[in-house]
């Protein structure tokens, strides 16, 4: 009996070489999944970024190729330049009122007018231009009851008037839905029950758009 044990247990050279090849297995599959947590990122930014480049270089590759000027890039640069020239010269009244003309009958279009509004949006949302930030800060919420919290952005301040001598300061509370930030819930929160987080709009789009995969190491108060 002892020797039918010491065979037919650990000992067993067929137990430990199961335990190998599951061991094996486990560092095969370890691996493999760290193989896919670096390429997917990179492919998907590769993926982007020429899904970019030829939406890009599309725009004015048309004109080059009808004049019979076929150079790779071209249509790319072409873009970047016109984008850069308008950026400079964006402060200028007659570009100013050529675009707000543009923009006037954007808003007017039924569909147009969701299209652009939400680019417009979201683009503003990420603008270098402090005062042209939809977003002002990030913020948490107690949303959808006490004791649970939303992260959500401030885009402006408003009063409310309960009586003729009673107010009360609100602060407009946007909390986006990914994936796209577009859609989203508008809460006016007491101003006093807003909680100001320390960190850029930017960091919060991320935290939200990722659902809180991209995520600060921790989460502080706005001093």
């Amino acid at each position: 009996m002892n020797g039918r044990s010491k065979f037919m247990g650990k000992d067993w050279p067929g137990n430990v070489d199961g335990e190998k090849g599951s061991a094996f297995l486990r560092n095969i599959r370890r691996s493999f999944l760290r193989g896919l947590a670096i390429i997917i990122p990179v492919f998907i930014t590769v993926w982007v970024l020429w899904f970019i480049y030829q939406f890009v270089d599309g725009v004015a590759s048309p004109f080059y190729r009808y004049i019979g000027l076929n150079i790779p890039g071209i249509g790319f640069i072409t873009a970047i330049i016109l984008i850069l020239v308008i950026g400079i010269f964006s402060r200028n009244l007659v570009v100013k009122f050529s675009f707000h003309i543009i923009e006037r009958v954007f808003l007017n279009l039924p569909f147009a007018k969701s299209v652009y509004s939400g680019a417009r949006e979201l683009i503003n949302a990420f603008s270098p231009d402090k005062e042209g930030q939809t977003f002002r800060k990030v913020c948490m919420i107690e949303y959808p009851r006490k004791g649970i919290y939303s992260i959500g952005f401030i885009t402006n301040e408003l009063d409310f008037r309960e009586t003729d001598t009673v107010s009360r300061r609100l602060s407009n509370v946007y909390i986006p839905l990914p994936p796209n930030p577009t859609t989203g819930i508008l809460t006016l929160v007491p101003t006093e029950e807003v909680i100001s987080l320390s960190i850029s709009v930017e960091q919060g789009l991320k935290l939200v758009l990722s659902a809180g995969i991209v995520a600060p190491i921790e989460l502080s108060k706005d001093k």
